[in-house]
């Protein structure tokens, strides 16, 4: 399937909010829509997007025709996720790849989104992005180097960029390239073994979490090699784990290095993104390149139309 990519977004667009996951609050909310005012976009929230389910933002079947209706509309030029949690993988059974592969935009989201991501790349074919969300960071105000990096990307300014000082846990044969993919490590591991699993052959694969002891950090990743997940990547980049601290000497700095020992590919890590201070977005679905001996991730193509 050919990838399409979305155009690129200007100053003056409707940008759509939507809560495709965990509920959300009000005053939160608000702060990240006045927070993209600022910034000089028109803002929309999702039709029943302050409604809850427990931790939900409501039943999936809203949330799907809410996902939905932004995709088909005009007007809404990107849709940015307002926060995680829980409860995106509940839509997959229930999206149409079709509609929203014929109404290509800017997707913005991480964390519990990256299941949507990587379903919206695999199955629909449209480029996607790994990036700050509007409770989870706009809200909060994002850190210079944040901010450049996604209107730049989102607006075309960025067509490709490289991030270097990246630490090498494996140089594997140096330089390898592939197309984007990954997201939240506890995420992506729950499309294990299911229709919606995660495809890494041939992908430079980001991971990144937060929250989870070393001893899980461990598990999961043995869980993803084990299913072959790591046999046949072009290079795995690491983000941060953040609040992955433990109690003992293992951490994940040396449980990084055991998992990957012997990679016949590239694996970097401390790369600025996903859930720290910095969140540098990442485009799934466009080709990227690591090098492995010089610590270096590039974007080798636009992830915007015409850029």
């Amino acid at each position: 399937m050919a990838m399409l990519k979305p155009k690129p977004l200007k100053k003056g667009d409707m940008i759509g909010i939507l809560a495709p996951a965990g509920a959300v609050q009000a005053s939160q909310l608000e702060a990240g829509a006045a927070a993209l005012r600022n910034e000089g976009f028109k803002v929309e929230l999702a039709e029943g997007i302050a409604d809850r389910k427990g931790y939900l933002a409501g039943a999936p079947e809203k949330r799907v025709r809410a996902l939905e209706s932004f995709f088909v509309r005009e007007e809404i030029r990107a849709i940015l996720c307002a926060r995680g949690g829980f409860g995106s993988i509940q839509l997959l059974p229930l999206l149409n790849p079709g509609t929203i592969r014929s109404h290509p935009k800017i997707f913005v989201g991480y964390s519990d989104v990256s299941v949507l991501l990587n379903w919206i790349s695999q199955s629909c074919g449209l480029v996607v992005f790994h990036g700050p969300m509007v409770v989870m960071d706009i809200a909060r105000g994002l850190d210079a180097q944040s901010r450049d990096c996604l209107w730049g990307t989102l607006g075309a300014s960025k067509g490709s960029w490289e991030v270097d000082g990246l630490s090498a846990v494996q140089s594997g044969k140096g330089v390898a390239e592939g197309v984007l993919a990954g997201g939240c490590l506890s995420v992506v591991v729950t499309t294990l073994g299911t229709p919606y699993e995660i495809e890494t052959q041939g992908k430079v694969l980001f991971l990144e979490d937060v929250g989870e002891k070393p001893y899980r950090i461990e598990r999961m990743l043995t869980h993803l090699k084990m299913a072959g997940k790591l046999d046949r990547v072009a290079a795995v980049v690491l983000g941060q784990f953040t609040d992955c601290a433990g109690d003992d000497e293992r951490d994940v700095t040396a449980i990084v290095r055991d998992i990957f020992r012997g990679a016949r590919y590239p694996v970097l890590s401390d790369f600025p993104g996903g859930h720290g201070k910095t969140n540098l977005v990442l485009p799934f679905g466009v080709k990227a390149a690591v090098d492995g001996r010089k610590g270096l991730l590039s974007l080798l193509e636009a992830p915007t139309a015409g850029a």
